[in-house]
Formats: structure tokens, C-alpha cells, sequence
């Protein structure tokens, strides 16, 4: 009994898995094998083009950095993608992740963005906010409830 149970607990302590998943921005390319850089969250960026925003989620043993990182690159080269930047590490008891923005570098001679026709332009800043309507001008005429 004693050994099933040192057997059973040896086994869950070696569990772990990271998933990827990735919601794209722009067109991605072809998929490579060149290394992918990775900047983290705050770093300066050089330009870039932004394919997709990806995430890996380690758990268990795979709730780690290297785990996290090596997600996230694996899932820009399937992209065709040269890096992934600001990425942001969030931790918990038994699971991390790691997110962040898979991009080409704007001199890469496939770095030009076309766009996917369920989003349209992917970094189009957003129209501008209408007017506020003006104020109606001030009249020295007591408000109407107030009883003169």
C-alpha cells in the first residue's frame, strides 16, 4: 500500500504540459527554423510588423520560464514570425503564462502586413472620438422649478 502510494505521488509530481495558442493580427508566414528573439515587456522594440498575439500556459512542472518561452518561440516560427515582444510573464500556485505579440522585423523582406479580412487593418488606430455637444449658453432667466 505504502509503495502505491510513494508510486502515484512520484507520477503526479512529474506531470506538466504547456499549450499555445495564438489569435492572429495579420497574415502569417511561412513556417522556418531561423531563431526567434524575445523581448520582454518594456524593452525597447525595433520596428516591427505584428502577426498574432500568442500565449503559452504551462502547468504543473511546465509552469517555468524556459517552458513559457520556448512556447511562445515555437509558436512565431510556425507563424513565419522573427520574434515575439512585450512579453509579459503571469504566475500562479500550479500554472504560468507567458504572452506576448509574434512579429516580423519591418526589414525582413516578407514583413509587409496584409491584412486579415476578418479584422481589417490590424494596427489602425482607432477613429476619433465624436465632439461632445456644445453647452447651451448661460441666460440670466431663473430655471423654471424655481418659483419666483
Amino acid at each position: 500500500m505504502k509503495r502505491s502510494l510513494l508510486l502515484l505521488a512520484s507520477l503526479s509530481l512529474g506531470c506538466g504540459t504547456t499549450a499555445v495558442q495564438h489569435h492572429l493580427l495579420s497574415a502569417p508566414g511561412a513556417p522556418h527554423a531561423r531563431p526567434v528573439r524575445t523581448i520582454l515587456e518594456g524593452d525597447p522594440v525595433p520596428s516591427s510588423q505584428p502577426v498574432a498575439l500568442v500565449q503559452a500556459t504551462g502547468r504543473g512542472l511546465n509552469a517555468d520560464l524556459p517552458h513559457l518561452i520556448e512556447g511562445l518561440r515555437a509558436e512565431a516560427q510556425h507563424l513565419g514570425c522573427d520574434a515575439v515582444v512585450q512579453v509579459r510573464i503571469a504566475r500562479g500556485s500550479s500554472a504560468a503564462t507567458a504572452t506576448g505579440f509574434a512579429v516580423r522585423w519591418a526589414s525582413h523582406p516578407g514583413a509587409a502586413v496584409q491584412s486579415t479580412p476578418a479584422i481589417g487593418a490590424p494596427w489602425a488606430p482607432p477613429p476619433p472620438l465624436p465632439a461632445a455637444p456644445e453647452a447651451p449658453a448661460p441666460t440670466d432667466a431663473p430655471p423654471p422649478w424655481s418659483a419666483h
